[in-house]
């Protein structure tokens, strides 16, 4: 059997793609794009390792979360903090993590995530995210790290017909916020799903996450705003816990499905209706309830039949 060709890849098996990567920050780079690429192409996993202390972006952090690759943080699973071993193969769990302090909330990055079916323009959710919590526009866009591509909407949808049907993915950069734009075709509809991380959850009053929610709630179809300790300036830390959630909006085709009655029941610490009529939404906080983060938003999903 030919082996493929990776030039990124460091040692390649039947199981998986191994990239070394002795640096303190592990960006999603062209060479390690196109190695996840080759990676999926043959089945196998892409796992890159580091050094213990090392930190990904949010790109790479998302690149290797979708394509079920593993971050080998020293001889520890860097997303999950348990140990790893090599089995000839592939790096495999091997025995428990350790037990990790609470979280706190409100700390580390902001972390929104965005998903509208038919955008009026290509990028328009990233412009609505990025101008709400920053102030600011997008600054531009790449196929990998670091992005070199000025922000234009005209030049994202140029990009993503050219490669339709098929989903595309890019790299989207503001004011202190670094993230994944994904564009996809579900039964007919284009479908764009953006993921950022940024600024620091401390740093973005209420007042921004309120717009941010009233801006999207005219197209999107699910928003999602939480904080994650992990995470400090676009950069993961091995071994600490997932984003805590804070609010998620349900959009207008959500809604719609069960009622108004129903959505104003659903169950979170604080539940706003956004819009009238067929275009109503509804934004539903979790802080103020003594029940966790993940219960509530578990809760809703389930309310609205998204579990």
């Amino acid at each position: 059997m030919v082996e493929p060709v990776i030039p990124a890849a460091d040692r390649i098996t039947a199981e998986a793609v191994v990239v070394e990567q002795h640096r303190a920050v592990v960006p999603a780079t062209t060479w390690l794009v196109d190695a996840a690429k080759a990676a999926a192409r043959g089945g196998r996993a892409l796992q890159v390792r580091t050094p213990a202390d090392s930190r990904l972006t949010f790109p790479l952090e998302l690149l290797l979360r979708d394509g079920l690759g593993d971050w080998v943080a020293g001889d520890r699973d860097g997303f999950r903090g348990f140990p790893l071993a090599w089995n000839g193969l592939r790096f495999v769990r091997d025995g428990d993590a350790p037990d990790s302090p609470a979280p706190v909330p409100g700390s580390g990055d902001l972390e929104v995530r965005i998903v509208t079916a038919d955008p009026p323009r290509a990028g328009a959710s990233v412009e609505t995210a990025m101008r709400a919590l920053t102030g600011s526009p997008p600054l531009g866009w790449g196929v990998a790290e670091p992005v070199t591509q000025p922000w234009s909407t005209d030049d994202l949808a140029d990009h993503f017909r050219q490669r339709a049907p098929r989903p595309v993915n890019v790299v989207v950069a503001g004011d202190g916020v670094i993230g994944r734009l994904r564009v996809s075709q579900v039964d007919g509809a284009v479908v764009e799903d953006v993921e950022l991380s940024g600024p620091a959850a401390g740093t973005v009053a209420r007042a921004g996450i309120e717009a941010l929610a009233a801006e999207a709630a005219r197209t999107a179809r699910l928003v999602v705003v939480g904080a994650h300790p992990g995470r400090r300036a676009g950069l993961r830390s091995p071994g600490v816990a997932a984003a805590l959630p804070y609010g998620v909006l349900f959009g207008p085709e959500l809604v719609a499905k069960n009622g108004v009655a129903h959505a104003h029941r659903a169950p979170a610490a604080w539940v706003q209706l956004l819009g009238s009529g067929p275009h109503t939404a509804v934004w539903c906080r979790f802080d103020g309830d003594p029940a966790p983060p993940y219960e509530q938003f578990a809760a809703l999903l389930h309310h609205f039949g998204e579990d």
